[in-house]
């Protein structure tokens, strides 16, 4: 277990190195994907596991797709709702908007072109890592680490390159619900046996996302 924790933890090693070195643009922010694909694939392969059969499980696809669908539709009524509602009196929307150009390289004119990406394949990636790899593997030897750890690296994750955004309130709001919707999905992966299932979520809640960097850029 502890190459597991470990490996599960690795990404926030990463950002945290191109946090001190100032890595920006969507090539220096993606460099820490790298550990969320190749390390579970060695390891994979090092064990005898097999991505297909033991981390993506997709012999067990059409499990919980009716379920899915509606937490999907749930996360972005959810999203949308309390951005609309509440987002004018808690964020500076065009500070915000200037920090997602200058960190990540994303602007109004490229915003279009990186959402289909970071919708499909970067929810994909990432649930690849959290959820098939790194909760699926550790809740083999202990069902604790399994729900706390990974939930908790992918919230870290998500805040890391944001948590300047905005105040401390709204920062809180967004560890609570990352966190939330990391155990919702590490849950649904548990009760479906699929990768399937929380990667409609996941994909939902991306959606909800990048309509909202596109009403912050356009």
């Amino acid at each position: 277990m502890p190459t597991l924790v470990f490996l599960t933890l690795l990404p926030l090693a990463v950002i945290a190195g191109q946090l001190a070195f100032g890595a920006t643009g969507i090539v220096g922010y993606s460099l820490y994907k790298i550990a969320l694909l190749v390390p579970p694939l060695v390891y994979c392969r090092r064990h005898g596991l097999s991505v297909r059969r033991d981390v993506l499980k997709l012999h067990n696809w059409r499990k919980g797709l009716k379920r899915s669908a509606c937490l999907g539709l749930l996360a972005i009524a959810l999203f949308w709702g309390a951005y609309f509602t509440i987002g004018d009196r808690l964020l500076d929307k065009e500070a915000i908007a200037h920090k997602i150009g200058e960190r990540f390289g994303v602007t109004a004119a490229t915003v279009l072109m990186v959402a289909p990406f970071t919708i499909v394949l970067n929810s994909f990636l990432e649930e690849f890592f959290y959820r098939g790899f790194a909760f699926g593997q550790l809740l083999r030897r202990n069902a604790a680490v399994a729900y706390l750890l990974p939930a908790t690296v992918f919230t870290v994750q998500h805040l890391s390159f944001t948590s300047d955004w905005a105040g401390l309130g709204v920062i809180a709001l967004g560890v609570v619900a990352l966190f939330v919707f990391a155990l919702v999905l590490q849950a649904v992966y548990a009760a479906t046996d699929t990768l399937v299932a929380p990667w409609l979520i996941h994909v939902s809640g991306d959606v909800a996302m990048m309509g909202i960097a596109v009403e912050l850029l356009l």
